[in-house]
């Protein structure tokens, strides 16, 4: 623990306790000698101007004000494992802004990047070192991110523009219920009241995004977990289909250590590894077998199998045509 570390663990022990601590009990919290803990307790008066006083009656430090001050520390709110955390996940956000969102945070970052210089620790290691690599991202327009965000948590309507994955637009009202991100994009789910069901839909295809004055229509949390839980990916609907996968070679060890479905049973077969898991929409599904194609058969049900032998062929015929 540094120095700058066994101040801010001095501000929480003076304004988490409710009487004075002694100057044991504070030099053993801060992992140091009696006359280290007067030290710090010094500095934290007259470099932060902390009101801190000695009681005689109870033989020890507090705040002047009590133990109920608001009196925070400029700068020192974060340790040094914090502030390293706080400034890879503002590294990791950099890769997923879109320009409004980045220019916001980088008054934070500049703010990380001091604190963390001060402690002697390079904030251009996380950048170096440490790589985000966003695939399959597809770019949000910050408004449209900071609409869907701000009527959720506002409880508020929203007016879509919507782009279907055929192409198709539509406009509709709906009832943001929470956001998702899920493999490196963003999904709102939602009470449509359009078709009066719960609907999903991907923000990288909303061309509008309008807050309106209307509340929102609140889904009962119960049912929305009974909606998405069950099935697979981030297609929902009811699971009407067991899906049974059989891996070998080296694939069975990794997909062994891999959770497909929150409900999924796996089993050693020899040296092969056995997968079986609800689902409902198999388009997910089939593109993630693929992926292990030829290490894996599918052996159960019969449609599973028929849309991967389909999927299969469609992109043989398309390799076959004359480039």
């Amino acid at each position: 623990m540094d120095k700058l570390d066994r101040i801010q663990k001095l501000h929480q022990l003076l304004i988490t306790r409710r009487y004075p601590v002694s100057l044991r009990i504070l030099a053993d919290k801060l992992g140091c000698g009696e006359k280290n803990a007067k030290r710090l307790i010094r500095t934290l008066e007259d470099l932060m101007l902390a009101p801190i006083e000695y009681n005689k009656e109870h033989k020890g430090w507090a705040y002047a004000c009590g133990p109920d001050t608001k009196s925070q520390l400029p700068g020192l709110w974060l340790t040094a494992e914090e502030l390293q955390s706080m400034a890879l996940l503002l590294h990791m956000l950099q890769n997923f802004g879109n320009g409004l969102l980045n220019d916001e945070l980088k008054v934070v970052e500049k703010e990380v990047h001091k604190l963390l210089k001060a402690r002697k620790i390079s904030p251009e290691v996380l950048k170096n070192r440490i790589k985000v690599l966003p695939i399959g991202h597809r770019s949000v327009p910050n408004d449209i991110y900071l609409r869907v965000s701000d009527a959720l948590l506002k409880g508020k309507q929203l007016l879509l523009r919507y782009t279907d994955y055929s192409g198709k637009q539509t406009q509709r009202v709906v009832s943001p219920q929470d956001l998702v991100y899920y493999r490196d994009n963003w999904y709102l789910d939602a009470w449509c009241h359009t078709k009066k069901d719960i609907r999903q839909f991907l923000l990288a295809r909303m061309a509008k995004a309008a807050i309106c004055d209307e509340p929102a229509h609140v889904v009962p949390i119960a049912k929305l977990e009974e909606h998405f839980s069950g099935s697979y990916g981030i297609f929902a609907g009811k699971p009407e289909h067991t899906a049974i996968l059989r891996f070998c070679g080296n694939v069975a060890q990794e997909v062994s250590q891999q959770v497909w479905h929150p409900q999924q049973e796996g089993r050693w077969d020899g040296e092969e590894y056995v997968l079986r898991f609800p689902y409902g929409d198999d388009r997910e599904l089939v593109r993630d077998v693929m992926r292990y194609m030829p290490d894996v058969v599918v052996e159960g049900p019969v449609t599973l199998r028929a849309a991967v032998v389909t999927r299969l062929e469609e992109g043989l015929k398309a390799l076959r045509k004359p480039g």
